[in-house]
């Protein structure tokens, strides 16, 4: 009998760890990662310690309709794809133009804002650019990665109609532009929203434009599980309007 009983203690004091273990597991909370480059406003950039812009309001309301929580990444912007397809990030969301290039390395979301191509220069600049390859004689700035970059090394550096020299990389925009405010080179080109936002920032003017037509998406990992909601999530938000709110108010 006291053997039968101490067996029966045992058993519920192993039953009481086990469920005071299973008691005290907090629920897991899905949090998304979601890597941006915040020095493109309106799209992205810091106002203090917070992440403000278009994409940043959006991948609030994104996370909202899906019920969940997340948090933004900083880091530079030739840095989003190959973190997305090493699965340090769970979508980025940083003004990011959806090209068959990327395509092959990453899916994209449902388009939600069409830009252009822009030259833009110092408010004081004489420099006048009537067709794409007036750009030859110039130093022309762009942050390495875009397709601004990509447009100008395709259309211009490798037909031989520019001097490879000519087209200089930076790690970021605003140290293209800062170069170009600095007398170092004479243009940048950027997306057209971009320099729209700039233009309230820093001395700086619009001199040529290029109809290039390119859609903004997420990008996420091949196969993303969140894929679906975050389309799903998209699409309410283009159909009752919020898009256009959100990209209005960034604009003001």
């Amino acid at each position: 009998m006291k053997k039968t009983l101490f067996t029966i203690l045992i058993v519920l004091a192993a039953l009481a760890i086990l469920f005071t273990g299973f008691s005290c597991k907090k629920k897991t909370e899905t949090v998304l990662r979601i890597g941006t480059n915040a020095e493109y406003p309106p799209f992205e950039f810091k106002n203090g310690d917070q992440f403000a812009g278009v994409d940043m309001d959006l991948a609030k309301a994104i996370a909202e309709k899906m019920g969940v929580q997340y948090e933004i990444i900083d880091m530079d912007f030739d840095a989003l794809i190959p973190s997305l397809t090493s699965k340090k990030i769970d979508l980025a969301m940083s003004a990011i133009t959806i090209t068959d290039e990327r395509k092959q390395q990453v899916d994209f979301s449902l388009p939600y804002y069409i830009a252009n191509q822009v030259i833009i220069a110092k408010n004081e600049s004489t420099v006048k650019i009537e067709k794409l390859e007036d750009l030859a004689k110039y130093k022309v700035g762009a942050q390495n990665g875009t397709t601004g970059q990509i447009y100008v090394q395709e259309n211009m550096v490798d037909k031989k109609l520019m001097d490879k020299g000519n087209l200089k990389k930076y790690s970021t925009n605003i140290e293209a532009i800062t170069d170009m405010m600095n007398g170092n080179i004479d243009l940048v080109i950027i997306d057209d929203s971009a320099a729209q936002g700039y233009a309230k920032l820093k001395p700086i003017k619009t001199i040529f434009k290029i109809e290039t037509n390119e859609e903004y998406g997420v990008a996420l990992p091949k196969d993303s599980p969140y894929k679906e909601k975050i389309n799903a999530a998209l699409d309410e938000l283009i159909k009752s309007g919020e898009v256009v709110n959100i990209i209005a108010k960034n604009f003001q």
